[in-house]
């Protein structure tokens, strides 16, 4: 058996069908590559690469590029090649984020949805301690394992159970060749001093450093994926989309609580370098979803606003919200909401979510959110008010009123889903009616959030 058919019994998991692998012509991507190869001769996957040259080290990152196309030429593997768009940073970050650009950019235009990296049990203690210092909490501190799913695709790293040393001996002795980064000898990049000075310092300390501390981040992963499962059921069953009841928080053990904050913020804010929250902002949004009334500011100008039934995240940028002319069937009125028209059901409707109305009487309305200016003479009392005092009046949290579908003709409301119906005509059970009937999850609807025990509706 060669080494590296040896080195091949520690692989962990890998998909089917096409697969992409980052190839960079380093041992450890150049093992992986070798690997693909026979697990595509054993008919279990189609592999294709990406190598991504960075140009900060001139003839030697082409002298990379090169290596690269001729190892993939020789394996029969296709290779996509990308240049990457640095404007001037050289940071790791900055390296990263854009190798995943490219990996993205391939994926989306071949329309692989696995992508397979080489990194190792060494690079899982190294990113391990890097973060430790760096003062992460759990959800950090569990930085990498064989499987992560991303927006749209899946990463795998089947070599994190070999170690660096184990994988070039594997190479050498079976007389494979691959290519040395110079820049991985340079004291600028975290990584390289924690490798070249802390690690060997510890295995110093304790042979087998690395090992056991790689074993330490899949522990804390597993736990970590322990307690986002915990925090994902959570949000299933008491958030929508930007709003989540602070009320059911209450009781939560505070680590959960936090968890449970960031992984709402995580579900709806947009994707920037500040997309995660650190521990003073997460300790902030906790207290703030203890307090009565509040806001807070996030990262990407966006806010966090306590008002008295939940609390909402706010100061996205939304574009005008359309206006649908009213026609007879099932309308979609955004954010999960419809209004459905049928036959009438012999009553008028509870007024919120139901109203039977006669069938000319829509004709000319639309559908739209709020307006400056917008009136509604609430059903059954005298003379019209303001929306915005409307509103007030039955208890809708400020946040929650641009989400809110209405039934108008011109500047007038004639009902609001899930709130209550302005100067619709008095049922009479002799007239031409349709039912007419909001459907979706209305969180500014008190009564309905309360139901959610027997599965009902927020």
């Amino acid at each position: 058996m060669t080494a590296m058919e040896e080195l091949s019994k520690k692989l962990g998991e890998l998909p089917e069908g096409r697969v992409l692998a980052g190839f960079s012509g380093g041992a450890d991507s150049t093992a992986l590559m070798f690997l693909l190869a026979a697990a595509r001769d054993n008919g279990r996957i189609q592999p294709e690469a990406v190598h991504v040259n960075h140009g900060l080290r001139g003839a030697e990152s082409d002298g990379d590029e090169a290596f690269c196309a001729g190892f993939c030429r020789e394996l029969g593997i296709p290779l996509h090649i990308e240049r990457a768009g640095l404007d001037g940073r050289t940071d790791e970050n900055a390296c990263r984020e854009e190798r995943f650009r490219c990996f993205r950019k391939v994926m989306e235009e071949t329309g692989i949805r696995a992508l397979v990296l080489a990194h190792n049990r060494d690079d899982l203690a190294e990113t391990f301690l890097m973060r430790l210092i760096r003062g992460a909490g759990g959800e950090g501190l569990a930085c990498m394992s064989g499987r992560d799913e991303h927006a749209g695709f899946t990463v795998y790293r089947p070599l994190l159970k070999a170690g660096r040393e184990e994988i070039r001996d594997a190479l050498a002795a079976d007389g494979i060749r691959w290519r040395e980064d110079s820049l991985n000898q340079s004291g600028a990049y975290l990584r390289n001093r924690i490798r070249g000075e802390v690690m060997p310092l510890m295995d110093a300390l304790n042979p087998g450093a690395a090992e056991r501390i790689a074993r330490t981040a899949e522990i804390a992963g597993e736990e970590n994926r322990l307690l986002q499962g915990m925090a994902e059921q959570f949000l299933d069953g008491h958030s929508f989309e930007r709003w989540l009841d602070p009320a059911a928080l209450s009781g939560t053990p505070e680590a959960l609580a936090k968890r449970i904050l960031r992984t709402w913020w995580k579900r709806n804010a947009p994707e920037t370098e500040e997309h995660a929250l650190n521990a003073r902002q997460t300790g902030e949004l906790a207290a703030l979803a203890k307090a009565a009334r509040g806001k807070m500011n996030l990262p990407g100008g966006l806010h966090a606003v306590k008002a008295a039934h939940g609390l909402y995240l706010t100061g996205f940028a939304e574009e005008p919200a359309e206006e649908i002319p009213f026609t007879p069937g099932q309308t979609d009125c955004g954010g999960g909401i419809r209004l459905e028209t049928g036959p009438s059901e012999g009553n008028p409707g509870d007024g919120i979510r139901t109203q039977e109305v006669p069938e000319d009487f829509l004709r000319g309305c639309v559908i739209r959110r709020r307006r400056n200016g917008d009136r509604i003479r609430p059903f059954g009392m005298e003379g019209s008010r303001k929306l915005q005092d409307y509103f007030t009046d039955r208890g809708i949290d400020e946040p929650a009123r641009d989400r809110i579908p209405l039934l108008c003709r011109g500047d007038e409301v004639l009902l609001a889903a899930g709130v209550g119906a302005g100067a619709v005509p008095r049922w009479n059970g002799n007239e031409r009616n349709i039912r007419l009937q909001w459907t979706g999850r209305m969180i500014w609807n008190l009564k309905e959030r309360k139901k959610t025990d027997d599965g009902t509706e927020f």
